[in-house]
């Protein structure tokens, strides 16, 4: 009889294959005396995407291929899955469930409740976009959650409607033992959301660390920090912590560890990523990319410290092999049922795929980027504007070749920003562009789309002085160079005019501003039916030098 590895054995069981630290004391999958071992599932990043993400392309012989991932009733049958096989599961996710389709332009975060819930969330940490809303929707969001939602460096007690409700940390009592969660959100959260002046965002490393002394004082051993501040900050964060075992991420959209499937990203890091703290411990850091499209699985062994010795991770992308869950599925459709027909409706053609890929508009000129700048220019033409200014971060999505809907724009533009106008400087203009470019490499949702002008920036020279040519264009003489000490009106979104995504400048103009209260979208939906048939071309507005390739 044929001998079966214990490689091909992990595979029939489901639990092999997709892993990290097989090997030695990692592969360790019984509870040895004096240690703990719990199962972490986990998400991050699901922007009211509830239902499946299809992802179009060629294979390698050039034939059309379709893929789903994602989808939040298969989700519930994997976790379902999971909970069944998995030692000691606890169930969190790492924040922003608001804002990215119609659900959360229409339910405020509710329709996210539903599926979190049923889910089985035990905890969950505040993503920024969870402030998308401002303190309203969060507070009602929090005060229907029958699971905590925490974060140690969101200080909410000055806000009326928020005081209270968000705690640092909570204990799950899991087989015994307690174990600590401590939420912690991104500090750059008045910049990219709109939390309003009440609610404060502390300094992340001194509370996180100061909450996870607290809770060992108190005599929990094992600590999990639950974190919406990004992968990067995270690396960052671990070497600097002490006593706390793993760090499950969100935020930075990161794809880990390994995974096979059309479509999917190149991932960016192991599954854990192994890290040590600041007491040379062992500290385990993830992140399951986005959209739900991923789910994390990471079981842990503790040592009575609570310092991981033992590990098992594996990241599952969420295919039609996981049939929808049928309950969750029925409440779906009683949230999906009223949106039908306003998102089915079609609002024009786009004769190519118009590129909002998350990595594009934050970097580089796209068509979509020109596509919605110059609808802005066109509804306001009229008003005067010469120049479109439209941040990247606000660009949520691309359109594929074919009819459009008002789903899809509405996924495009999914904050219920409006179209709003200011006369500028172009001193102030170029500023502006130093903004957009000042994190060029971190891929800030800063970055400016542009419309009605074109510029160049030197990745070679330091931040605030990078833009190296500005022009507007001109019916008479084509591009001719912006002057500093002229005025012009330019057309942005409401977001960036009051001071979003670092944008003071914008917000501190002393020139004449007016909100035109037309809904970003609808703008879109408009010129979309102006052209008939879009056909938008990347075409040299913005230049880049000195990038490295």
């Amino acid at each position: 009889m044929k001998t079966i590895s214990r490689r091909d054995l992990l595979k029939i069981l489901g639990v092999g294959g997709v892993a990290a630290g097989l090997e030695g004391a990692h592969a360790q999958t019984q509870q040895r005396p004096g240690t703990f071992t719990v199962t972490l599932l986990h998400s991050n990043d699901s922007h009211d995407h509830l239902e499946p993400t299809t992802i179009t392309g060629k294979d390698a012989s050039g034939a059309d291929v379709r893929a789903q991932y994602g989808g939040v009733a298969r989700v519930k049958t994997l976790i379902d899955q999971l909970k069944r096989r998995s030692h000691n599961p606890i169930v969190l996710d790492a924040g922003d469930a608001f804002t990215g389709t119609l659900y959360g332009t229409v339910y405020k975060g509710l329709a996210d409740l539903a599926y979190i819930e049923a889910w089985g969330v035990q905890a969950q940490t505040l993503g920024n976009h969870e402030f998308d809303g401002g303190p309203a929707q969060l507070a009602e969001y929090l005060k229907n959650a029958t699971f905590p939602v925490v974060s140690a460096n969101v200080d909410a007690e000055a806000d009326p409607l928020l005081k209270g409700m968000i705690k640092p940390s909570t204990i799950l009592e899991v087989d015994g033992q307690r174990v600590g969660v401590v939420g912690v959100t991104t500090p750059g959260t008045p910049i990219t959301s709109s939390p309003g002046p009440t609610v404060k965002f502390l300094d992340p490393y001194e509370t996180v660390q100061k909450e996870v002394d607290r809770l060992r004082a108190s005599g929990v051993k094992y600590v999990v920090v639950l974190s919406h501040l990004g992968y990067d900050e995270d690396v960052k964060l671990a070497p600097r912590l002490r006593g706390v075992g793993v760090i499950v991420g969100g935020h930075s959209h990161t794809p880990l560890g390994k995974y096979e499937g059309f479509g999917l990203p190149q991932p960016e890091g192991d599954y854990p990523t192994v890290l040590k703290d600041a007491d040379g411990k062992t500290i385990l850091v993830t992140q399951v990319w986005e959209w739900a499209k991923l789910y994390g699985s990471l079981r842990v062994t503790f040592d009575d410290s609570g310092t991981p010795v033992g590990w098992f991770g594996k990241v599952y992308p969420v295919t039609s092999a996981y049939k929808d869950d049928v309950r969750l599925a029925a409440t779906l459709r009683a949230f999906m049922v009223p949106l039908e027909t306003f998102r089915k409706t079609v609002v024009g053609t786009a004769a190519t795929v118009l590129n909002g890929d998350r990595v594009d508009v934050r970097k580089r000129e796209t068509n979509l980027g020109n596509f919605i700048a110059d609808a802005y220019l066109w509804k306001t033409q009229k008003d005067g504007a010469v120049i479109a200014l439209m941040n990247g971060g606000g660009i949520r999505a691309s359109i594929p070749a074919g009819q459009v809907t008002n789903g899809q724009t509405i996924e495009v533009q999914p904050f219920g920003n409006t179209v709003y106008l200011i006369d500028l400087k172009g001193s102030e203009i170029k500023a502006a562009l130093e903004n957009g470019v000042s994190q060029w490499d971190a891929g800030a949702g800063r970055f400016l789309q542009v419309g009605g002008m074109k510029y160049t920036f030197d990745l070679a020279r330091p931040v605030g002085n990078r833009v190296v040519d500005m022009q507007i264009g001109t019916p008479e003489k084509g591009f001719a160079p912006i002057d500093p000490n002229a005025t012009y009106r330019v057309v942005t979104n409401n977001f960036i005019a009051g001071g979003g995504d670092g944008f003071a400048v914008l917000r501190d103009a002393k020139g004449e501003r007016r909100d035109t209260y037309f809904p970003d979208y609808t703008v879109v939906n408009e010129y979309f039916a102006f052209v008939k048939n879009a056909d938008p071309k990347v075409e040299g507005r913005i230049t880049i030098l000195n990038e490295k390739k």
